[in-house]
């Protein structure tokens, strides 16, 4: 063993450990920054989309630009390293970025007289163009990285499958760590700002690390390198001729096609999984590192399988069908590893059970088509670049074309079948072109693809759609089921009401016709702030669900707009019309527009009487950024003068803590404040710039009840008693109680992070004591009050 590989190889482990932080310090920004991102352009499914799109597309122009130069870098270790600092203090720059995209939002695309529809094509060419240059620098960094490690790692051609595997797993493995210790650690604890900090100070300890690996390594050993590489360069093209071979640079599109089908299953598996773990920011982090664990691991095998490339070939067309095959077995067994409590705690094994058999061939086609594509070591860094950027090319496809067309055209059970297809399909394809030898393979593989197109018919995955991760199985006739680009939306049909799901969180329940009357906390939501403001004329609701916010809405309001995130919720409300005493999409008033809360409020300059929230579960994505000082401070300028803001708020959502914090972000926001308490484990805070006091209104002018008494009495709230005996705090409880409490924050969203786990205790209990806490504030307990 020469001078120079001696070096390299006592040197490489150093390098792992560099780029195993690296890969740490990734996910920590993308955890980070997604969450950034959705404060600016909201959680739909298109902001999400093109935020993940701007984020790979920049790995891909990185790994592209670097497999053009990479030759011409004499010291790699070196350049990586100082493409480490440049990540950390590009990353620094993001949020102020940021900052100066939301003022170009509202500036270029606002002052809009109605909320805009998110389907435009100028959003979404503004979130993907502002996407991209934020993050374009260190995205760009990131994707340089691999190639330039290769460079230096890669010193003959034994190593060409086994080092850039290693190093592709290591950086996964990563990835993995940083995922979990973002979700459950650094953003709990320290937010989002202080979690990117966190990254930039991993980045400059690789930076520090890598210098000193550079300053190591002597000159004599870079050109020993640089020699003994190309001898073996020579020798292996001499080795590597065909007839096996035919023209490998086919690899390349294949893996494109393999990237797109990696990101299919990804978020195929994401949204089945939903059902079960819940959309909380664990659950996912649980799911996302099950997924990177899972492709870690299959590279770890692969690199020390990709020794030829002729061995590369067979087992790059095996993992493809062991892709496929797996993938099979996981759609048609999920239902089995459903948890008997459905329960939000936990459920890491549930997700590693299901994930990682499928992604471990999916993480050993990076190095096997590496190795194929490498016909010597002096290539390999070009060649992993090449192969890096045209996988990532082919998973920005295939996440945006699985979010948007193919799983809301196909559903489940179509795309599961499409993608398999494909994957036998690139099986069949790479001994096609790539082995020039044994046909009898191709035209086995061939009749392989024919037989699944023709006989394999995945069904609906009813008993998954039927479960939630927080409530009952949902049982009934199914009345609509249809996979929309947010959520998967389910209603089923039982004796005497409907019910109605996303992602298998329940949204609404709805009476059928010649149900007998009931307090319905749905429709109050829309009657209490008419109470308060008699005299309001327009109303805007954050949330469909069942259009029982709408149906509460008194005659008296002139104007109702009514923003959602997900399509198919309308069209399901559309399908129950036949069977509800009153349809509230045939109110004349209403108008409904398709988008994000925060992000059609930030394009309109219109102004309501009352604004109503009423995100349902407070830990997913769609609802959790619905709770901070800037979400309300946000609807806050968008009231009237004298306007109203409720923000819903189920009690076994909350803790004593987050009761505190939620108050103090009303107050933080609202000179005056209430919140009341009409029905079991539902909670209203009221908030406005002047004075709430609806009691005293009825007790004086029996407004608005004596404007359309049969309206209120149908709703159950006809006086001052009945307002009274709900009323559990007022400002000046308010005050008191939530002195000192955290304010709920974009930054520090613990909302996000606490509500989910407050959910897994004793919601009877807890909101049991939360009143008890309350006492010594409830007005109609105080003696000093009127």
């Amino acid at each position: 063993m020469s001078k120079a590989e001696n070096n390299n190889y006592s040197t490489f482990f150093a390098v792992c450990a560099c780029f195993f932080l690296s890969g740490l310090a990734a996910l920590l920004y993308q955890t980070a920054w997604m969450r950034q991102f959705s404060t600016v352009f909201g959680t739909s499914e298109l902001a999400v989309a093109t935020v993940l799109s701007a984020y790979m597309g920049g790995l891909a122009f990185g790994a592209a630009v670097a497999g053009k130069y990479i030759n011409h870098a004499k010291r790699p270790v070196l350049t990586y390293g100082i493409l480490e600092a440049a990540i950390a203090l590009s990353a620094l720059l993001v949020p102020v970025l940021l900052i100066a995209a939301r003022a170009a939002y509202a500036q270029i695309l606002g002052g809009q007289e109605t909320p805009p529809d998110a389907s435009g094509l100028g959003q979404s060419l503004f979130y993907f163009v502002v996407a991209f240059i934020v993050l374009a620098i260190p995205t760009a960094c990131m994707g340089a990285t691999l190639p330039l490690l290769t460079r230096y790692a890669v010193t003959n051609d034994q190593q060409i499958g086994s080092r850039v595997g290693a190093l592709y797993a290591i950086n996964t493995i990563g990835a993995v760590f940083g995922t979990i210790i973002a979700a459950f650690v650094l953003l709990p604890a320290f937010g989002l700002l202080n979690t990117v900090w966190f990254g930039v100070v991993i980045n400059f300890i690789v930076f520090i690390i890598a210098v000193y690996i550079a300053k190591s390594a002597t000159s004599s050993n870079a050109s020993d390198t640089k020699t003994e590489s190309t001898e073996s360069s020579v020798s292996s093209t001499a080795r590597e001729e065909p007839p096996f071979w035919m023209n490998t640079r086919f690899i390349l599109p294949i893996m494109l096609l393999s990237g797109v089908t990696s990101f299919v299953y990804e978020v195929l598996w994401t949204r089945l999984l939903s059902h079960i773990l819940g959309g909380s920011v664990a659950a996912f982090a649980t799911m996302l590192a099950s997924f990177l664990a899972g492709i870690a691991i299959g590279s770890a095998i692969a690199s020390r399988i990709a020794v030829t490339s002729k061995r590369s070939v067979y087992a790059f067309v095996i993992a493809q069908l062991g892709i496929a095959l797996t993938s099979i077995a996981i759609y048609h067994s999920l239902h089995l590893v459903i948890p008997q409590d459905s329960g939000l705690s936990g459920n890491i094994g549930i997700a590693i059970l299901i994930l990682l058999p499928a992604t471990l061939f999916i993480g050993a086609t990076f190095p096997l088509a590496v190795r194929i594509y490498t016909d010597h070591a002096i290539k390999a860094a070009s060649s992993s670049a090449q192969v890096y950027s045209w996988n990532t090319v082919g998973a920005i496809v295939g996440a945006t074309v699985a979010g948007f067309f193919l799983i809301p055209a196909l559903k489940y059970e179509g795309t599961i079948k499409i993608v398999i297809l494909l994957n036998v399909f690139l099986g069949f394809l790479a001994t096609l072109v790539l082995i020039r030898t044994k046909t009898w393979l191709s035209g086995a593989l061939a009749i392989v693809f024919l037989a699944l197109a023709l006989v394999y018919k995945p069904s609906m995955p009813e008993q998954i759609l039927r479960t939630s991760p927080i409530t009952n199985y949902a049982d009934g006739e199914i009345m609509y089921y249809e996979v929309g680009r947010s959520s998967t939306v389910l209603m089923t049909r039982n004796e005497g009401s409907i019910g109605l799901r996303n992602n298998g969180l329940p949204e609404a329940g709805t009476a059928l016709k010649g149900s007998p009357p009931l307090l319905n906390t749905q429709e109050l939501l829309s009657t209490l702030p008419a109470i308060i403001r008699p005299d309001a004329k327009s109303m805007l609701i954050v949330g469909l669900g069942g259009g029982n916010a709408v149906n509460g809405i008194p005659p008296s309001v002139e104007e109702i707009d009514v923003i959602e995130l997900e399509p198919e919720v309308i069209e399901a409300n559309k399908i129950a019309s036949e069977f509800r005493t009153k349809d509230p999409l045939l109110d004349p008033r209403l108008s409904i527009y398709i988008n994000d809360a925060r992000s059609a409020l930030s394009l309109t300059d219109k102004k309501y009487d009352a604004i109503i929230s009423q995100p349902s579960h407070p830990w997913t994505a769609g609802a959790s950024h619905l709770y901070t000082r800037e979400y309300m401070s946000l609807a806050a300028e968008h009231l009237s003068e004298d306007g109203v803001f409720l923000q819903w708020m189920a009690g076994q959502f909350i803790s004593e803590s987050l009761f505190r914090s939620l108050c103090a972000t009303m107050l933080d926001v609202f000179e005056h404040i209430k919140v009341y308490h009409f029905s079991q484990e539902v909670l209203f805070f009221v908030g406005s710039q002047t004075p709430i006091e609806p009691e005293l209104e009825l007790t004086i002018t029996n407004r608005p009840v004596a404007d359309n008494p049969v309206f209120y009495y149908q709703r159950g709230i006809v006086s001052a008693e009945q307002m009274l005996a709900g009323l559990l705090l007022d400002t000046q409880g308010a005050q008191v109680l939530a002195k000192d409490a955290p304010l709920l924050t974009d930054n520090f969203n613990r909302m996000a992070t606490e509500s989910a786990q407050a959910r897994q205790s004793d919601s009877q209990m807890k909101l049991a004591n939360i009143v008890k806490l309350l006492q010594p504030y409830v007005p109609v307990l105080n003696s000093n009050s009127w």
